[in-house]
């Protein structure tokens, strides 16, 4: 599935905020994905051969969340970014999966170069190159949002311990 737009995801825990942003910080990697591509460039290669959950806490009830497979060098790729609120019978993780900003900024830089090419060929009355370059940012724009991380991400959120909830089945 494409992962131009964001989905919403809530989970609730029964674990307390302050217990969850503990295990966060135990399971994940320390990495704030940022605009700078190589500092991106650097972590995948330190961990090139190994699959790992990584990510940060960007704020006491805020955090981000991602994947990355061995040998893979997949940066741009879906994450979760996600908020947590205390509740009574723990914590409920509210947030969306979405790609980092980084991937949307470099998708429109693309568009607008490739949109400017595709204008100039049938300008030029090139219609094939037109076609062949408007093909290529397809291509492009296909490889960009390719989405296939959300399930992983979403079964590390719920393999966390669920809130206990009454048993609706004793009542009548």
């Amino acid at each position: 599935m494409l992962g131009i737009f964001p989905v919403s995801f809530r989970y609730e825990t029964s674990l307390s905020p302050k217990r969850l942003a503990r295990k966060l910080d135990r399971e994940l990697t320390e990495h704030r994905p940022t605009l700078n591509i190589m500092s991106q460039g650097r972590f995948m290669r330190a961990h090139k051969f190994e699959s790992c959950f990584y990510g940060c806490r960007t704020a006491a009830d805020r955090f981000e969340l991602f994947h990355h497979q061995a040998k893979k060098r997949d940066g741009g790729s879906t994450g979760f970014f996600g908020k947590i609120v205390e509740t009574e019978k723990g914590s409920l993780i509210t947030g969306s999966f979405r790609k980092p900003l980084y991937t949307y900024i470099f998708a429109a830089v693309w568009t607008v170069v490739i949109l400017l090419i595709v204008l100039m060929s049938a300008g030029m009355r090139e219609f094939a190159a037109a076609g062949a370059f408007a093909a290529v940012w397809a291509a492009g724009a296909f490889i960009m949002f390719w989405d296939n991380k959300k399930p992983i991400i979403r079964a590390f959120i719920e393999n966390l311990p669920p809130a206990d909830r009454p048993d609706d089945s004793l009542e009548e």
